[in-house]
């Protein structure tokens, strides 16, 4: 009986010290940055946050079928709208960061920084970009690509990836020798990697905003609410910033 005692003591005390969690569901092209302010928030905060990176769309599939998310970073400002009401905190949604999308390649350029001239040489042969039909940055890249008359030169040489970050693995493995990126994993790229990247001109595709908001399972959780106005500080806006978002 004494031993029984001590044990559920034990366990009550044990679980007055285990940390609460929170489910961060991430556009695959915010992972980097992400991270960083995971450690921040954590250090401040006796909660754990617990990352789950993909495309936006497998995101969204995962949430509409109840998957246990608490906050959602979605790469763009459509698919959070698109979640059924009931499983949202009203007015919650709200920009994040505003990406850039860059052209990397590990070929030799020597020429002015202009993707658009690279492109048309020819000179990639294979050429990655996230998939048009799940991701946002994938979507913006073929908008580009259409906007500066290549598409159909390189319809049949797409290697297309799930995400963006598969794009970035396509490149670092030599499945591809160029791909359209966003400006946060070209900084990744070039720390293990030597290649040039070119500038992809923003009026040739649309704005891509990116919006988080907060699942109605979380509206009651003093750490998710927190989290958002963290995601809002000063403070994180200039870590967002240094991976090459725009922010307001």
């Amino acid at each position: 009986m004494r031993i029984v005692l001590l044990l559920v003591i034990l366990s009550i005390n044990f679980s007055s010290f285990a940390k609460e969690s929170l489910n961060i569901a991430v556009a695959s092209n915010f992972y980097e940055p992400i991270k960083l302010i995971q450690k921040q928030f954590e250090r401040k905060n006796k909660v754990n946050l617990i990352i789950i990176k993909g495309s936006t769309a497998q995101l969204y599939t995962q949430i509409i079928n109840r998957a246990p998310v608490d906050i959602f970073l979605s790469a763009d400002q459509i698919t959070p709208k698109k979640i059924n009401r009931s499983l949202v905190v009203q007015n919650s949604q709200f920009t994040y960061a505003t990406g850039k999308l860059v052209l990397w390649t590990s070929l030799i350029w020597n020429k002015k920084n202009n993707s658009k001239l690279f492109l048309e040489s020819e000179k990639t042969k294979i050429l990655s970009i996230a998939n048009p039909n799940v991701s946002p940055y994938g979507k913006a890249s073929k908008e580009y690509l259409k906007n500066i008359g290549v598409w159909k030169k390189y319809k049949n040489k797409v290697a297309l990836a799930n995400n963006i970050n598969q794009v970035v693995s396509f490149l670092y493995s030599g499945s591809a020798d160029s791909g359209l990126i966003s400006y946060s994993d070209k900084i990744k790229l070039n720390k293990i990697y030597n290649g040039t990247y070119l500038d992809v001109p923003k009026n040739l595709y649309k704005p891509l905003k990116q919006d988080a908001i907060l699942l109605k399972r979380s509206m009651n959780n003093a750490f998710a609410k927190k989290f958002i106005f963290f995601l809002k500080s000063k403070e994180i806006k200039m870590i967002i910033r240094s991976f090459g978002y725009i922010v307001d």
